[in-house]
């Protein structure tokens, strides 16, 4: 049966807190768990059944300590329960899963992550309106991108309500509580709905035996006093940047065991006559149970808690309710202004094709010689991406579409969106799509045009390049729901980075819907902006980046369009207040523990959890009175979603950024490496500026600079011999402090290297 309004969940279970605790967010969340999964070890081939004296494997990817205990689940959920054996091992240790299901991929076809695939058809089979799977991952890529990778082949939409929970804004009905809450709010949310989790598994990491079949999640002053001692004891070994993941057992400090939890999830306990200790070596001792049963809950024993109890992060970080505090406090003059909109007829571009440096540009490609609709006209951009791509080359190999890492979609109407990205998809066949912002432009695109793409391509090497793609819905940032990553990331010179993060809509992360809930349009607008800003943010700081080169905010909505724009500018320009007690004292980055544990990749620095604060004002010179980065505001025609904003961002990996004004133009230089420069352009001016931007020879030609990008932002048509870069047409444009512009041009450039 079709759950109206919610998605058919398979729950992935390992017997742990964590993967139980998200099945009751499923249902916090208005989801429907049709079925349990687990996969277990396989027989002993010498014995034809699990040794009780080995209930534990070295799996990469799964729990499997207390897996005798699993069946228990079906009667104490009242929920059908599927299992599986766990077969082959960890051939793809990287901390990207990159299956490719082609007959000649019979590495990645023995990999213990597709164990998962039979399992989940087998469930799929017997309940043929599953439509998503939950996982437990909390900080580990490892494990997510694979159930990802698994979920996105059958079709799954995958659910990780825990994805970075620990960096979340606390729910409101959390007390604080000092130590125990700071490093173990999860498993005081736990506590606060009755949850019983039992450690049967200490690996080292300040943690013993005296630990044992202890509650981490129990409530009242016991489970808290539990919960201190695990924080007194990781804050031994663990960094203050790793202590969250550390206490939570994300590096495999220790392992758990769900034994009960609330009333309308668990019909039944799981009781065991004896917990016996088994210590090893290496500091590792676990709890071998015996005579395990579920005993059900009698008719009329009910607990206190209900599906409120379960505690969900707040919608915005303390900054950004800070900052919707801030704007929702000014309410400017909404009256609408009347404005005419320049003609775009005959307006034309010509394709700009160029590699320079790090990067080569394929720029306003379009085919209205393919055909009237959107679908055919993306067909033939896509046969021509393929062909450009094999004139870029580096150390004589062409590139692929593998190395595209920002695109940029312009739409006539987003009623096109579909039969563009129906297409578009085709071009992707890898983990990390490229990050994309797409827009609806109207009849500002030249005529006959559906469809117009502009694509950076990276032409350095693939493994340096770092992409963020989480499909998992969760509390953290919208899920990509379509065939592009939330950020893209390429090495320029030694150190430093360039980082290309998608645009980002008001989406609330868990629902996906967009936000609403004012009454006021003011208000709701305020929201909707500082929600998708902070998405922006929350995407640039996993993904380390220092500081922003620069941000453009697409709007529509032409009735109050000015008032949209203050707002945006203000928004942008508060989150750039230099702080009056600037503290990098908690600079660095907080390590994947899964991969430091299985991964064998701790060297690494991994840019997807605990990451520093956004921006880094230890990267600005301390004397500068300059500290808001470029900011184009930029009117369109439609927003995916039928969104009124979203915000678009660049951001840089560095050690050191300079800001300097002249007049109307902005430039970032970041490492003496690279810079961005935004240049706006006034009433009247736009033919003169272009004409001296063009007849620039540092501009095109210089010793020292390598023209990696150029963007043109204009309201008015361009003549092909003043403009051959990439253009976005708009129906108004806007600049700092909310000025008005007829056009902003944005250049990017790569200082050659010595």
């Amino acid at each position: 049966m079709i759950n109206p309004g919610g998605l058919n969940v398979i729950a992935l279970i390992s017997g742990g807190k964590d993967s139980l605790y998200s099945i009751l967010h499923c249902f916090r969340n208005g989801h429907k768990v049709v079925a349990l999964a687990n996969l277990h070890p396989a027989p002993e081939t010498s014995q034809g059944a699990s040794s009780p004296e080995n209930e534990d494997i070295d799996s990469f990817m799964y729990q499997t300590i207390g897996h005798s205990v699993i069946p228990l689940y079906e009667s104490a959920l009242n929920i059908p329960l599927y299992r599986a054996p766990i077969t082959g091992g960890a051939v793809d240790t990287a901390r990207i899963y990159r299956h490719d299901s082609t007959p000649n991929a019979d590495d990645s076809r023995n990999d213990e992550t597709e164990s998962l695939v039979p399992l989940l058809q087998c469930v799929m089979r017997a309940h043929p309106e599953a439509n998503a799977v939950s996982a437990g991952a909390i900080l580990s890529t490892y494990q997510r991108t694979r159930i990802e990778n698994v979920a996105g082949r059958l079709g799954l939409t995958p659910l990780a309500w825990l994805w970075q929970y620990p960096v979340l804004p606390a729910p409101v009905e959390r007390a604080d509580d000092g130590l125990a809450v700071g490093h173990a709010g999860l498993l005081e949310d736990m506590a606060g709905v009755g949850c019983d989790a039992r450690i049967i598994k200490v690996a080292s990491g300040g943690l013993d035996e005296g630990f044992l079949w202890e509650s981490v999640s129990g409530a009242g002053e016991g489970g808290r006093k539990v919960r201190r001692r695990i924080v007194k004891a990781m804050a031994r070994f663990a960094e203050p940047e790793d202590l969250r993941g550390a206490v939570l057992g994300e590096g495999g400090e220790y392992e758990t065991l769900a034994v009960d939890g609330p009333g309308f999830l668990w019909k039944g306990r799981i009781v065991v006559d004896a917990a016996e200790t088994v210590v090893g070596d290496g500091g590792v001792a676990f709890t071998r149970l015996k005579g395990a049963r579920c005993v059900l809950k009698e008719e009329g024993e009910e607990d206190e808690y209900t599906l409120d109890d379960v505690r969900t992060p707040a919608l915005l970080d303390e900054p950004f309710t800070a900052l919707l505090a801030d704007v929702n406090s000014v309410q400017p003059s909404m009256e609408a202004t009347p404005r005419a909109f320049p003609e775009f007829d005959g307006f034309s571009v010509l394709p700009y094709i160029a590699q320079s440096g790090s990067t080569c540009i394929m720029a306003n490609l379009v085919a209205p010689e393919a055909g009237p609709g959107a679908g055919e006209q993306m067909e033939a951009i896509v046969s021509k991406v393929e062909d450009t791509l094999q004139t870029f080359t580096n150390a004589g190999r062409p590139r692929s579409a593998e190395d595209i890492v920002f695109a940029t979609v312009l739409l006539r109407s987003m009623a096109d969106f579909s039969l563009m990205n129906n297409v578009y998809v085709s071009l992707f066949q890898k983990p990390n799509p490229p990050a994309r912002v797409t827009v609806a432009c109207g009849d500002t695109l030249p005529a006959d045009v559906k469809v117009m793409v502009s694509f950076v391509v990276d032409a350095g090497f693939r493994e340096e390049r770092q992409g963020l793609h989480v499909q998992s819905r969760s509390y953290w940032a919208p899920a990509n729901i379509g065939p592009y990553s939330q950020a893209m990331s390429i090495p320029i010179h030694d150190q430093s980075k360039v980082v290309y993060i998608a645009g980002q809509i008001p989406l609330e992360p868990a629902s996906m819907e967009i936000a609403t809930g004012h009454s006021s349009w003011y208000d709701a607008y305020c929201l909707r902006a500082v929600l998708s800003l902070q998405h922006l943010w929350r995407i640039g700081e996993a993904m380390q980046v220092d500081w922003w080169l620069g941000g453009v905010a697409f709007l529509t909505g032409a009735e109050h369009i000015e008032t949209q724009v203050r707002v945006a500018w203000r928004l942008w320009q508060r989150m750039h207040n230099r702080p009056e007690d600037d503290d990098d004292e908690n600079e660095g980055s907080e390590l994947d523990a899964w991969d430091i544990k299985y991964g064998r990749r701790g060297q690494e620095i991994i840019p997807d959890t605990n990451p520093p604060g956004l921006p880094h004002f230890s990267v600005l010179e301390e004397d500068s009175t300059i500290t808001t980065p470029p900011f184009l505001a930029v009117e369109v025609d439609g927003l995916p979603r039928g969104s009124d904003i979203e915000w678009q961002g660049l951001g840089s990996q560095c050690q050191q950024v300079e800001l300097t004004v002249d007049g109307d133009t902005m430039t970032v230089a970041a490492d003496d490496a690279y810079s961005l420069t935004c240049l706006e352009i006034g009433e009247g001016q736009l033919q003169e500026r272009l004409t001296r931007l063009n007849d620039s020879v540092e501009f095109i030609h210089g010793n020292h600079q390598m023209l990696s990008q150029v963007v043109l932002y204009t309201t008015q048509p361009v003549s092909e011999r003043l403009w051959a870069g990439q253009v976005v047409p708009c129906r108004s444009i806007w600049g700092r402090d909310g000025r008005p512009l007829i056009a902003g041009v944005v250049i990017i450039k790569e200082k050659k290297k010595d």
